[in-house]
Parts: C-alpha cells; structure tokens; sequence
C-alpha cells in the first residue's frame, strides 16, 4: 500500500488540501497532518522552543500547532507507520516561485519530506483567487504527477509545482527565476498616533525569462521546478586575496 502525506501552510480546513485529498484518494492510503491554521511565509521553521499539540479530525486526519515542517516531521517520526511514499504540500493559494520559495511553507513542507527520506516530494500551488473547478483540476494533475514521478524523483530533492488560473495541458520544467517579491517596507500611523510597519511585495518582472517558472505561467504553462536541499553554490568563482593566519585549499 503506498502511503501518502497531505500538508500545507494554509492549514487543515483549506480547499487546496481537500481537493489533494480527493485527488490522491485512488493512490493509496492518505494522511493528511497540516496546521491548526494558516502561517504563510514561515519558510521552514521548526518550533523546537515550545510543545506542540496534535489534533485529530477523524480517521488519518490530524492537525498541529505548528508550522508545515512541524507537520512533517510529526508525521512521518511519530504519527505514521512509517516514511511515507509520497509527500504533497499545497495546494497553496497564490504561486510560490523566484526568491519567495525561501519565504515558502508550501516549498517547506515538500523539502521537509525530501530529508525525511520520502522519495516523492511534491509542493504545489496555484494562481491566488482560483476557483473550485480549477483548483480539483490542479489537485488531479498532481496526483498523475506524482504517480508518474515517485520512482524516478532523485534524492534530497522536491518537486515545486505552479499552475496558472486556466486549466491547461501544457507543463514546461524551468529554472526557478527571480521573482522580485517581498521586499517593500510600508511606515503607517495607527489611530493613535503610533508609528508600525508592514512589510509588502516589490513590483513583478515585466518580461521573465522563458524558461523561468515566472516565464511558463506567464505563458499559461503549468510550471516544474527542481529545488534541492543542497544549497551549495556550484558556480566558479573568484578566490580572496591571502588572510593572514588562513590556508585556503
């Protein structure tokens, strides 16, 4: 029996996971474990300074107080007979590409089965404000992914997935681009005079590149984009000038 994980950052009552839980029915046995909430933009923090509660909403179906990577690492350390064969995050609503996968729980959640040892993990997300019919169209296609892909996927490695507002049957594997997203910083006074701040998103690029996963869905493409635990840079680069008391090697 294939064993499969459901999680998000939108938390457990969002329309993304249901449609994911339906979708994913025909595969195998579904966990869903994800968060009491929404905690977008909590990137992959794990709550190691306090106690986390889990909650169950019937059978497989849990619950935390806690952050996807929590979900996660519950899950398949804890409430699960054992790693699971696959692991979904999303369906998030709005795209999580460029620079903000950092920013991404979504993005963490699928990085978080990777270093489980999960060998297909998947997040997916779709244009912000889609609708029902879209979204049950997003959830199928991930699942056929995720079928056609669980064996072949390298290590270490998670499957980032963006779909466009319109159904399409076209999906293009790109290279994550440079989204130019958060990054705005707005001074406001509050109606007593206080000053706060909230933070916002820079503008789009214009003419993305097309092989950027911003580029495909400006193009209506479904997009696919490797990301990797590793984050060495493989690039050359120049070696400094001598430190006194170093030897580079």
């Amino acid at each position: 029996m294939t064993l499969i994980l459901l999680t998000n950052d939108d938390g457990i009552g969002s329309p993304g996971l249901t449609a994911l839980e339906n979708a994913f029915a025909r595969l195998g046995e579904v966990w869903v474990v994800a968060p009491n909430s929404g905690v977008s933009a909590c990137g992959r923090a794990v709550s190691l300074n306090r106690p986390l509660r889990i909650t169950e909403h019937g059978t497989r179906r849990f619950s935390i107080d806690g952050t996807p990577t929590d979900c996660v690492l519950l899950a398949c350390r804890h409430l699960m007979p054992s790693v699971p064969d696959v692991v979904v995050s999303g369906i998030n609503d709005g795209f999580n590409i460029g620079e903000d996968i950092d920013y991404s729980g979504t993005v963490a959640g699928a990085l978080e089965g990777a270093l489980q040892g999960s060998p297909c993990s998947i997040a997916a997300s779709i244009a912000y404000g889609a609708g029902a019919d879209v979204i049950a169209w997003a959830a199928r296609t991930t699942s056929a992914i995720a079928d056609a892909m669980r064996r072949s996927m390298p290590p270490r490695v998670a499957l980032n997935l963006n779909f466009p507002a319109e159904p399409t049957p076209r999906l293009r594997f790109t290279r994550q681009g440079d989204f130019l997203g958060t990054g705005t910083v707005e001074e406001r006074t509050d109606p007593r005079g206080k000053t706060y701040y909230w933070i916002g998103h820079r503008p789009h690029q214009k003419n993305p590149p097309a092989d950027s996963d911003r580029g495909a869905l400006a193009e209506g493409r479904i997009s696919a984009t490797l990301v990797s635990l590793d984050r060495t840079f493989r690039g050359a680069f120049a070696r400094p000038e001598p430190v006194a008391g170093l030897e580079f090697e």
